[in-house]
């Protein structure tokens, strides 16, 4: 009996396992494009498809020219197209370099474009940006079409001229339902205080987006190390802002006298991987601190303008970047210490009444959501492997109970 129980606890912890292989942390330190291998074209004619909630994954080189994706877009959805450009750690980047983002129509009609570079301090580290057609909003692009999404890369001639990695997705969001009007927009408020003292809770940035540390409204410690981003997500209701300060703490110093003037960073990200703002500090080894909020979160700020209102135009995982520069490491030991004050602020109001699933095309591999093929193969996988293990704890408890009236009946 003990050995039969013992035999069960293993098969269902070989079982746990397996099911949590889909959201495990890698613990790589750089992002690790995932998703389906796809490769834009420059001809718009060879333009490959896009489909809403598949991840992709693509390089662009700098001396390439655009890489373009064809998109066929509804007159009920609005659509959002996101791509991150992830440069290796370590490579040479300059101020300018980055990506730009337009979506055309085929008849020509520009309807959106989005540009993201890199600042003076030369670290290489993921950027992203997006481009979205608006229904219901005034302007071009409104009508069912085929649609063209070009990625263009800009960069110095000093630059490293590796190709980079780019993980590119497409969601749609339905309209809403008849009748059915929102509420206003929501400008920022202004700064509210975050969690000065508390326990702080243990919290593991992932590598990625997919993998992004579970935060909540409270005290939270990590480490980073240098040339290292971290990222974590935030859930954010209709009607809430986040806000976040970041503590860098003092560190093991190898260099008295070292000193980064962009040394540690946050950004933000919004559930569809839209760039709200991010904020810097210079880094000595000493303590510092930088702050960072979402936005007040509402449907009708998609009509306003500025990024930090627009982007908070969706509740959900509101996504943070927590970044130290590399050249820390030339007078830095080790990671630098990081606590994450986070409060969140207001009471979750009820959202906009849609016609169908906001959240349809969101899955990630590692996070919640049930859009998205790779996470389902990856859940079936588990799945498969849980079935063999339990098909053989039952061959070997018939076995076993054959064994035993076997001996029984010689006695």
């Amino acid at each position: 009996m003990i050995r039969r129980a013992l035999t069960s606890a293993a098969a269902l912890a070989l079982l746990a396992g397996a099911a949590g292989a889909a959201s495990a942390d890698p613990a790589v330190p750089s992002w690790q494009p995932q998703g389906e291998r796809i490769e834009g074209r420059a001809s718009t004619a060879d333009a490959p498809r896009l489909e809403p909630g598949v991840l992709y994954r693509d390089t662009l080189a700098a001396d390439e020219g655009g890489r373009n994706y064809a998109v066929d877009l509804d007159a009920v959805h609005s659509s959002y197209l996101a791509v991150f450009a992830l440069p290796r750690p370590g490579s040479e980047v300059a101020y300018g370099d980055g990506i730009e983002l337009t979506l055309t129509s085929t008849d020509g009609t520009r309807c959106d474009s989005g540009r993201r570079t890199f600042s003076g301090d030369g670290a290489a580290r993921p950027i992203g940006t997006w481009v979205k057609r608006t229904i219901g909003k005034d302007g071009p692009c409104q009508e069912a079409h085929a649609y063209v999404l070009e990625v263009t890369r800009t960069s110095k001639g000093t630059s490293d001229a590796a190709p980079w990695p780019l993980q590119i997705r497409l969601t749609d969001e339905p309209g809403l339902t008849g009748g059915a009007t929102p509420g206003p927009a929501l400008s920022p408020g202004t700064r509210t205080p975050v969690p000065e003292s508390g326990t702080a809770r243990r919290a593991t940035g992932g590598a990625d987006l997919a993998h992004a540390g579970a935060l909540g409204a409270g005290v939270w410690r990590d480490e980073v190390l240098p040339g290292q981003t971290r990222f974590y997500r935030v859930p954010v209701g209709w009607g809430q802002q986040a806000w976040v300060a970041a503590d860098f703490a003092n560190a093991d110093v190898t260099k008295p006298g070292g000193y980064s003037g962009s040394g540690v960073r946050v950004e933000v990200y919004n559930p569809r991987w839209a760039f709200i703002g991010t904020d810097t500090a210079s880094y000595s080894g000493e303590q510092t601190s930088v702050t960072a909020t979402t936005g007040r979160v509402a449907y009708a700020n998609r009509y306003e303008s500025g990024d930090a209102v627009t982007a908070a135009r969706f509740d959900g995982s509101y996504y943070l970047a927590v970044s130290v520069h590399p050249e820390v490491a030339g007078f830095v030991d080790g990671a630098v210490p990081v606590t994450l004050r986070v409060n969140v602020e207001g009471t979750a109001q009820a959202g906009p009444s849609y016609d169908g699933d906001p959240d349809e095309d969101l899955g990630l591999p590692g996070e919640p959501g049930s859009g998205n093929p790779l996470l389902r193969a990856l859940g079936f996988a588990a799945l498969g492997a849980g079935t063999v293990l339990l098909l053989s704890l039952a061959v070997w408890t018939v076995a076993a109970r054959r064994g035993a009236a076997a001996a029984s009946g010689g006695r």
